[in-house]
């Protein structure tokens, strides 16, 4: 026998049906959500690591990270550290930015700023002004044009031919006149017409482009007794006339006593960071910095 629905019991059935239907579209929903959460999610797992890779890594020797580089005609400073980069000449305003992709290729490092593109080789470069020698060369490009110059790490000179110092420190006792800047009569080099007369400055040394030497005592010009070589060798030379022959107060004349002393003890000569010391072969030294 075929039984025969009531009205009640269809009412029943079809409610049923449709909570039925109800759950089923939840659950696709709940499922399609699902699924677009897990897309992006990889998509910023997959962010997250390309940023990661291109993080800058700032070689610059120091504890702190930074790296600086610089150059000349038009003058510049760059400056990366903590994944920003900054540039600023004179002829234009500063500009800094977060670096936006960072690769490297065998000793090629390459960083790019919204505004500048920064290229570092690991080629020793020589300051076009100052003669120091860096670890890189760098080349920047902004704004249409292109700068170049060096950076990194400043590296120690083979040679001291063609430079100038002053005297900072005489067997460790610091001299306040070696933070001066030389005039024409301190500078030593024998030039006719030069103004005799004591020198308000630390003691000086000229070094000629074939390794003799000239300068000042700190009372009365001097030429010759040392000549420098290659890689921190040193050698005893005549020493020439003195050109200034004057009595010199106490301290200048202590001073010029004690620099003449230990120059002609010299053995050998060195760098530390911007600095040279010479050393006599008991350990003494002379400690000076470059003048340009």
């Amino acid at each position: 026998m075929h039984s025969t629905e009531t009205g009640a019991q269809a009412t029943a059935r079809q409610t049923r049906t449709e909570r039925a239907e109800q759950t089923a579209r939840r659950g696709l929903r709940r499922g399609a959500t699902g699924s677009l959460l897990a897309l992006g999610l990889a998509g910023v797992l997959a962010g997250c690591a390309g940023q990661t890779a291109t993080q800058p890594v700032a070689t610059s020797g120091k504890p702190d990270g930074i790296y600086q580089a610089s150059g000349n005609e038009p003058s510049w400073n760059m400056t990366l550290a903590q994944n920003m980069l900054t540039l600023e000449t004179p002829d234009g305003p500063r500009m800094a930015g977060p670096v936006l992709h960072a690769h490297a290729e065998g000793g090629n490092r390459t960083y790019e700023a919204k505004a500048m593109q920064v290229e570092i080789t690991a080629k020793a470069c020589s300051d076009s002004m100052s003669g120091q020698s860096y670890a890189d060369t760098v080349r920047i490009v902004t704004q249409g044009r292109t700068l170049t110059g060096c950076g990194g790490a400043s590296l120690a000179p083979t040679s001291l031919n063609g430079t100038r110092w002053v005297v900072t420190a005489l067997d460790g006792h610091r001299l306040a006149d070696g933070s001066k800047a030389p005039s024409d009569t301190d500078r030593t080099t024998d030039e006719p017409g030069l103004k005799a007369g004591a020198p308000d400055m630390a003691p000086t040394l000229d070094i000629n482009d074939s390794g003799k030497i000239s300068g000042s005592d700190g009372c009365n010009r001097y030429v010759g007794g040392l000549e420098f070589g290659k890689d921190g060798r040193v050698k005893a030379s005549a020493q020439g006339g003195i050109s200034t022959m004057m009595a010199c107060p106490g301290r200048q004349d202590t001073i010029a006593r004690q620099f003449s002393a230990l120059t002609r003890a010299v053995t050998h000569w060195r760098t530390d960071g911007n600095a040279l010391v010479l050393e006599t072969g008991d350990k003494k030294t002379v400690r000076l910095r470059q003048v340009f």
